[in-house]
């Protein structure tokens, strides 16, 4: 795997903090904008034709990202708007309810995709959910819930991981898969939905993901630790002095990919680089094992400080600690993971308060034919009939 300071990966994949709600703050703001002139203009034509007033987006808008992340914050910062007025908060989702949102669509694509698909024909490797949630996660950095359905948008994300990764799946196969959710999403919309997904992310396409470091680093252990080096960094809870064997690690392995079943679904992938998540992943498995009879306790640290020597050593333990802190937090719910203690109460008025505001699932109202004196329909409406 390349380094991702030296790829795009740095540019258009990792995020602090602040930026991440940075971008969802703003993405909301210009969703509330577009909205607003919707509703006016829909005002204005209702007044005019005396209809409802509330007719369908043909082109919805579509948020570029920005590559220049800095350029874009600071003109952000520059036209910051005061808080949200009492009738906006009212009227339109605020950032961190369209995030819940997001978190909660996210964490079901794995259950459509993937491993544990619950279609058998949409069994694949991890990586492809991991990958469309990075796409949907992140199309949502510039895109709002009120303009774009994110039940549509999650299942073009999985059909386009799909293809990024090599594992191209039938587009019915997921439709399907919708239907077995109990969520149903047909071709028609998943279709159009990528085509928004690609734009919305730039076309920026390509994901890194901590599997292959778990995978390596194991592997390298395998190795390292029957040297005489090695060693010396082991140890079992019985004192027992044995050389270790390649099944030793496998339960550190085994316990650092389930973590990575709740990281992948958060926002921790957009925060940390792949390697760094890999490592803090098997820290945080590794403390797992400890006391578990037979099993080895490693020492990570030291074994970095032997292989990567001009490593800061201190800074890295600094930082690994800082995510795997956050790792173990991903079981309350933390994090944007959604597969853990969700408040289905909050997320019930949150999809009852989008249902006001969205402007996306409005159908065209097809007009009533018209009728004579006598109740029947008039003689050209037969006539179209019969031809």
């Amino acid at each position: 795997m390349c380094d991702p300071a030296d790829s795009s990966q740095l540019k258009a994949w990792l995020f602090s903090q602040v930026d991440l709600d940075l971008c969802r703050t703003r993405a909301n703001r210009v969703a509330r904008k577009y909205i607003s002139s919707i509703q006016k203009r829909n005002k204005e034509t209702a007044e005019d034709n005396g209809n409802s007033g509330k007719s369908p987006v043909d082109d919805p808008l579509i948020e570029f990202f920005a590559r220049d992340f800095a350029k874009k914050k600071n003109a952000f910062l520059e036209e910051e708007e005061g808080p949200m007025q009492t009738e906006e908060l009212n009227d339109y989702l605020i950032p961190s309810e369209e995030a819940l949102l997001v978190s909660f669509y996210t964490s079901k694509l794995p259950s459509l995709i993937g491993p544990q698909a619950q279609l058998p024909r949409l069994r694949r490797e991890s990586k492809i959910p991991a990958t469309a949630a990075l796409l949907m996660k992140r199309f949502y950095l510039s895109n709002s819930v009120m303009v774009h359905d994110p039940k549509t948008i999650m299942v073009s994300a999985a059909f386009l991981a799909s293809k990024v990764e090599d594992a191209m799946t039938d587009v019915r196969y997921l439709e399907e898969g919708t239907n077995k959710l109990q969520s149903p999403v047909t071709t028609a919309e998943i279709i159009p939905a990528e085509v928004i997904l690609l734009s919305g992310i730039n076309f920026e396409l390509l994901c890194f993901h901590p599997y292959k470091v778990i995978l390596a680093i194991t592997e390298d252990l395998r190795t390292y630790l029957k040297s005489e080096k090695g060693r010396s960094l082991v140890q079992f809870s019985n004192g027992s002095d044995r050389p270790i064997i390649g099944q030793d690690l496998k339960p550190m392995h085994d316990t650092a990919e389930s973590i990575l079943k709740d990281v992948i679904v958060s926002d921790i992938s957009l925060l940390y680089t792949p390697g760094q998540i890999g490592l803090a992943a098997l820290m945080v498995a590794n403390e797992k094992q400890k006391g578990k009879e037979n099993i080895p306790q490693i020492d990570l640290m030291g074994y970095l400080s032997h292989r990567f020597e001009d490593a800061d050593i201190s800074r890295m333990r600094s930082l690994l600690q800082e995510i795997g802190a956050q790792l173990l937090e991903l079981k309350d719910g933390k994090h944007g993971c959604a597969l853990h203690k969700v408040d289905m109460q909050k997320l019930k008025g949150i999809n009852k308060k989008l249902k006001k505001c969205r402007i996306w699932g409005i159908k065209e109202k097809k007009k009533k034919k018209r009728k004579n004196a006598s109740g029947e329909e008039g003689a050209d409406s037969k006539r179209a009939k019969l031809s």
